[in-house]
């Protein structure tokens, strides 16, 4: 079983986890914290549904003014996202940053679909069989809408920065660029060194976006709808919004943590946290248009995992430090328990992980893999019956248990808490077969020692 580990299933966890476009879209996430934080929080301030708090907000104009954080941070997450994806791409490459940043963000505004207020208005009034009055002109103006810029268009947002540095890093490898003599200033010779490369991305996307044009299929009229339809709607509803992805990556995060390789950074952040954020980003839509917690679009999203998949950290460890730390009978494992506790109540667990340790370990690997499992499917279930509500705001990273529970959502949260409560202990009594085993081995050593 361990050749197995090691020859055939290490080897590709590896490959996996160190994937420079992986590695760099989960960097990219990691930098989108505060964004989608400060964005979340705002929202739940806009929509706590508390009627005195309500009527206070709305009678003293902080409504409007909560609205406008969530409008330019989750209303335009796309335009964070190719920028930060790029930067992280382009220092793995050993490429200036800042300049790899600007080229993927103007070549994703050049395939983002721009609007025209006489075109707008004027299908508003034929829609609804509005006639001007004799002599009123309709003002001409372009604009940029929220559609493509918010989690519709994190698919191109990704795709766009990781094509854009390639081109930039291909073009400098090759030496195709203008070449500035030694005197000029570094900043500015960079700059210009991303001055080729910023007119090839920029015509190759824009070429592009007018073949997918060409698509003969209806609603497809340009890269952001194609992919939006073709790959970002079909894969958000298989892998995002769907319990046995969900199921799967739980166990395959906790399968590579159990090898020694993080398994948030390796699978959910590159791969599945793009899918998930962009759910969130739906139920924080819904909520703003005043739909109810228990009716939001998805049950399933990056908060679902934050607040219950990974309660006190990968694995669920947090109700095991508690039974090591009032039930374990050898010294050592108590000891541990009591190092590790106030940790894992804020979600960070490697002292656990690697002081028990459950990495390698072929009789906490059990627990270690099933807990999270267990408790993703009863949550899912209470929340399709409508016990739990639906969740919504992003959690800081370090929040610590229950007080993530308060701020997942703007109704109903204290039921989130209390089920983290239950979590915590169905999560002890998980674990409590297999510590048993390792305890009372413990004791019979220190006892021989």
């Amino acid at each position: 079983m361990m050749n197995l580990i090691n020859e055939k299933i290490m080897p590709r966890a590896m490959k996996i986890s160190q994937n420079k476009y992986l590695s760099s879209v989960s960097d990219g996430f990691m930098m989108l914290m505060p964004v989608l934080i400060i964005g979340s929080m705002f929202s739940l301030l806009n929509n706590l549904a508390i009627a005195p708090y309500q009527a206070f907000i709305v009678s003293t104009g902080l409504k409007n003014f909560f609205a406008i954080p969530n409008m330019v941070t989750n209303d335009i997450l796309s335009i964070y996202a190719v920028f930060f994806i790029a930067y992280a791409f382009a220092k793995r490459l050993n490429r200036d940053q800042g300049v790899a940043g600007m080229i993927a963000l103007f070549s994703f505004l050049a395939v983002t679909p721009f609007g025209n207020t006489i075109a707008t208005i004027q299908q508003f009034l034929t829609a609804n069989d509005i006639t001007l009055a004799e002599g009123v002109e309709i003002p001409a103006a372009s604009f940029l809408p929220l559609e493509w810029l918010g989690a519709k268009g994190l698919f191109v947002a990704i795709f766009v920065a990781l094509i854009s540095t390639s081109i930039y890093d291909l073009l400098l490898t090759k030496n195709l660029m203008i070449k500035m003599p030694d005197s000029v200033p570094p900043t500015i010779g960079k700059s210009f060194a991303g001055l080729m490369p910023g007119f090839v991305s920029i015509i190759f996307f824009m070429i592009l976006d007018k073949v997918v044009a060409l698509l003969p299929i209806e609603g497809i009229t340009g890269i952001q709808s194609g992919i939006y339809s073709i790959i970002q709607a079909p894969i958000e509803n298989f892998l995002g919004n769907n319990i046995w992805s969900f199921i799967f990556a739980a166990f395959f995060a906790q399968l590579l943590w159990s090898l020694g390789i993080h398994g948030m950074t390796a699978i959910i952040l590159p791969i599945f946290y793009p899918l998930w954020t962009s759910l969130n980003n739906a139920n924080v839509d819904a909520l703003n248009a005043g739909v109810s917690v228990y009716d939001l679009p998805n049950i399933l999203n990056r908060t679902f995992w934050q607040v219950y998949t990974i309660c006190g950290g990968s694995g669920l460890t947090l109700g095991l430090c508690l039974y090591l730390i009032f039930f374990a009978k050898s010294s050592q494992y108590k000891t541990l328990g009591k190092l590790s506790v106030i940790a894992n109540f804020c979600g960070i667990n490697e002292p656990v992980i690697f002081g028990l340790p459950m990495v390698l370990n072929p009789i906490m690997m059990i627990p270690f893999i099933l807990s999270p499992i267990v408790v993703s499917v009863l949550a899912y279930v209470l929340t399709a019956i409508n016990i739990l509500p639906r969740l919504t705001t992003i959690i800081p990273l370090g929040t610590p248990v229950i007080m993530s529970g308060f701020i997942s959502t703007a109704s109903g949260s204290w039921r989130v808490a209390l089920f983290q409560i239950v979590i915590i202990l169905l999560s002890a009594v998980l674990y409590l077969p297999f510590i048993k085993i390792l305890d009372k081995k413990a004791v019979l050593e220190e006892t021989a020692a």
